[in-house]
This record gives structure tokens, C-alpha cells and sequence, in this order.
């Protein structure tokens, strides 16, 4: 089991990048997991360079895909050959858009994530990961019933730590945010720590009042 730092829509914001890795190690990141958006205005280059050195898991985002001919091409190589979506231990990562997994995305929201829940039955993972809409949320997937929103940076942008751990067959879905490129109304800059040990997630705000 691991610790891993969990970064998303990087959006070539290069200086918050590296700050959110170091927010990550602080908190005793060893593994990374990069959920796409990695290009934008900015430093792209560098943030893929940064990503491609650290991410052991990383799959492909939407911005990515648009972007791909105005940056050098080895970051357009980098990017262009990240899957869709990874697994690793009990986990699933995606960007969270569903014209790249259908499943494992913001959209299934609105079908209470009946999705997410047949696909992380077949693969036999408790947790799904994605970004794409910029504000960092948790909800909690009962054996039975709606799901249920744990947290939401739009009402809360303060640091929090959740468990993980609740009863037999339930699942989780985790949206980490953005790391960045924040929008009105949707919460701080974000990064997340997930504890697969310990069964808890960390959504680690990067604001620069992030102690206030």
C-alpha cells in the first residue's frame, strides 16, 4: 500500500505544480498520479517535463488532446501517448471527461455515478479518481442508496482529511480539482494525498492563504 500525491489540470501552471509536489512529499507522497490537463497557458513544456520524471501513474486529459500541436514535440509525444484511464491498487484514475471514459467521469453524476459503481465492481477497485471541473469533491457510494457529497471546496475550501474506510462494498468517487486553474465559485487551488493504507484522502488546498 501507498501513499500517492494525486495532481490534476495542471493547465502549464508550472510554479504551483511544483508547489503542489511539495505539498504532496510533506505530507509523505512516494507515488504520483497525474489525472490529465497537463497543458495550457503557461509552461507546458516544463510541466510535462516535471510530470514525465515523477508520475507513475498518468492518463490523458481533454486540454491535452486540443493542445498537442502548440507545444515541443516531446511533450506532444508524452501526451499523446497517456491512456484514458490507469488502475493501480484500489483505484482507478481518469480525467473525468466522457468523451475519453464514459465511465469514470464528472458526467455520470447526473446517473448518481451507476457507471462508476458497474465499472469499479468489474475491475475490483473501491475508488475513482478524475478532475475536469476544476472543484474538489468526495462523495461516499453506499452499498445502497443515492450517493453521498462528503465534500465540496465550493462550500468548504479549507484543507480536509476523509475516510475512506466506510463498510463492506461501498466505493468513493474523488474529484481532486485543479492544481492550476481555478474558476469563481469553484474553490482554492487543489492538489489530494490518498493514504490507500489508512483508507484516507487529503484535499490539500493551494492557496496562499491556505493556513487563514
Amino acid at each position: 500500500m501507498t501513499t500517492w500525491g494525486l495532481l490534476s489540470d495542471i493547465h502549464g501552471n508550472l510554479p504551483l505544480l511544483e508547489r503542489a509536489v511539495a505539498e504532496c512529499r510533506a505530507r509523505g507522497a512516494t507515488r504520483f498520479a497525474v489525472l490529465g490537463d497537463n497543458l495550457g497557458r503557461g509552461d507546458s513544456d516544463g510541466c510535462v517535463a516535471l510530470i514525465r520524471s515523477l508520475a507513475n501513474v498518468s492518463v490523458v486529459g481533454n486540454r491535452d488532446l486540443d493542445w498537442a500541436d502548440r507545444v515541443g514535440p516531446a511533450a506532444r509525444e508524452y501526451v499523446l501517448a497517456l491512456s484514458r484511464s490507469a488502475h493501480a491498487e484500489d483505484f482507478i484514475a481518469a480525467h473525468g471527461d466522457a468523451r475519453l471514459d464514459r465511465d469514470i467521469s464528472s458526467a455520470d453524476f447526473r446517473r448518481e455515478f451507476a457507471r462508476t459503481r458497474v465499472r469499479l465492481d468489474r475491475d475490483g477497485a473501491r475508488v475513482a479518481l478524475f478532475g475536469h471541473t476544476h472543484r474538489a469533491r468526495v462523495w461516499r457510494l453506499p452499498v445502497a442508496g443515492s450517493p453521498v457529497l462528503i465534500y465540496d471546496a465550493a462550500t468548504d475550501p479549507r484543507p480536509a482529511t476523509l475516510s475512506l474506510a466506510g463498510e463492506a462494498g461501498e466505493r468513493y468517487v474523488v474529484n481532486v480539482g485543479t492544481v492550476g486553474l481555478t474558476f469563481p465559485g469553484k474553490g482554492p487551488p487543489s492538489c489530494a494525498v490518498y493514504d490507500s493504507a489508512a483508507r484516507t484522502v487529503e484535499i490539500v488546498s493551494l492557496a496562499e492563504d491556505r493556513h487563514g
